[in-house]
């Protein structure tokens, strides 16, 4: 036992492991504070107004969260009814805003403003003249009025139903069979493609077939206020990436520090110098593995937690508009840590192989990265199998439904079940080669 704190003390005391370990850190709660702020709701960059006074940013945020309780809890057929009611009492308010109030209802009467939130293809912009082809004329308002307090509440619904689009929770598309909605245009070219539902990549049949069956497992969806979650799981992303260097330093010399030194003959010609020595040597690497994990990734989950706190995640994760998640972001963000922190394990296991291997600490250091790094970009050619690699899986935005899925051997895996399965024996049998080779007679001391 003095031997392997011994050795965790010459790794966790170390000043530059240290450091870095800190500023690292420190990258990773201001890329949380950058993310916060690139990811504030689009509401937030209009300007409101209460009672002619301009309302601060705090205010704003404060009247969004207010307004999206009333939205809180199932997303079933009454939810879906209040919210189309919502989302044309808004389009409704948007049109008093933007157009001539008393002009358009002298040339189509005070339902104009219903027929042209439920019927946008029925109107134009163009003139007078243009207009005569069967369209109504739009005639916008000199100056549009300005947004008001009560305006907020109207804006939080169309969000919401923008966001959470009936075709996808209602319809459920994924159930079409090459795993698209069908037919869409793009804005581009104009031409037709193929929108995905479950993948930017071509999926197999049988991953599109058992995203189906998890999809269709879940009986109803939620909605909550999901404040500050999607900044952290990306923040995450770059934490485990850091994290990764960071296990990489204190990795790649755990032996061939020693043998540099010349010190590694004297120790092994301790009691203790073979099997117990490269053991807790190991152990010791994978105790400040751990530690690293707690404070990186944790550090930054507790900032982000403590500095205005995190939403509901009990909702699940929608990406952009169209695309849907098995899972929500509690979910995600428990399977993502834990990849993380099996990612920066095998990390640590293959440093502490190569370094047993290579004498020369920067040569080993740059082995690892190009095995980390490099090795990954040629397994492109086995499609999803990329995956397993730690610098893929260690990113949290994997814990989505695309990529997040693998065939292995023919089969289809979620790829955060197929992982301990496949790093756990891994790692044991580095541990066996690392100490046949540290025993054996041949071994280089020098």
């Amino acid at each position: 036992m003095r031997l392997f704190l011994y050795e965790c003390k010459k790794i966790i005391c170390s000043k530059i492991n240290f450091l870095v370990l800190i500023i690292f850190c420190l990258i990773s709660v201001w890329t949380f504070n950058v993310n916060v702020k690139n990811d504030a709701p689009s509401i937030i960059q209009l300007d409101y107004y209460d009672q002619g006074e301009l309302m601060s940013k705090k205010e704003v945020l404060k009247e969004i969260a207010l307004a999206k309780q009333q939205w809180t809890g199932a997303m079933d057929e009454s939810w879906w009814e209040r919210l189309q009611q919502a989302f044309i009492e808004s389009e409704m308010r948007s049109n008093e805003k933007l157009f001539d109030v008393e002009k358009m209802n002298q040339l189509y009467g005070p339902d104009w403003n219903l027929d042209y939130a439920l019927h946008r293809q029925d109107y134009t912009m163009a003139t007078e003249s243009e207009a005569k082809e069967g369209k109504k004329q739009l005639i916008l308002r000199e100056t549009s009025l300005p947004s008001t307090k009560e305006d907020i509440a109207k804006d939080v619904a169309w969000d919401i139903y923008m966001n959470y689009a009936e075709i996808v929770l209602k319809n459920k598309p994924w159930n079409s069979e090459d795993g698209t909605y069908g037919v869409m245009y793009s804005g581009l070219s104009g031409e037709e493609t193929p929108a995905p539902v479950y993948s930017s990549t071509k999926l197999s049949k049988a991953e599109i077939l058992m995203l189906k069956e998890k999809m269709n497992s879940i009986d109803t969806f939620y909605y909550g206020d999901t404040k500050s979650w999607g900044s952290l799981l990306s923040t995450l992303g770059v934490s485990g990436i850091l994290l990764m260097i960071w296990v990489l330093l204190i990795s790649t010399d755990v032996v061939n520090k020693e043998r540099k030194n010349q010190m590694l003959e004297i120790q092994r010609t301790c009691v203790n110098g073979k099997s117990r020595l490269i053991i807790s040597k190991m152990g010791a690497v994978l105790v400040s593995c751990i530690i690293g994990f707690i404070v990186m990734i944790g550090g930054v989950s507790l900032y982000a937690l403590l500095t205005g706190g995190i939403g509901d995640a009990s909702v699940s994760v929608i990406e952009d508009i169209f695309m849907v998640s098995i899972f929500n972001f509690g979910q995600a963000y428990i399977i993502g840590v834990m990849c993380i922190l099996l990612g920066a394990l095998a990390t640590a296991m293959i440093g502490c192989l190569i370094s047993t291997f290579i004498k020369s600490t920067y040569r080993s250091l740059a082995l690892t990265v190009i095995v980390m790094y490099i090795v990954p970009t040629l397994f492109n050619i086995f499609g999803n199998i990329k995956n397993l690699i730690p610098v893929n899986f260690m990113s949290i935005s994997n814990v989505s439904v695309r990529n997040f899925t693998t065939m292995f051997l023919g089969k289809p895996y979620y790829l955060y079940q197929l992982l301990p399965m496949i790093w756990i024996p891994i790692c044991i049998l580095i541990v066996v080669i690392v100490r046949f080779k540290y025993n054996s007679k041949s071994y280089p001391i020098v």
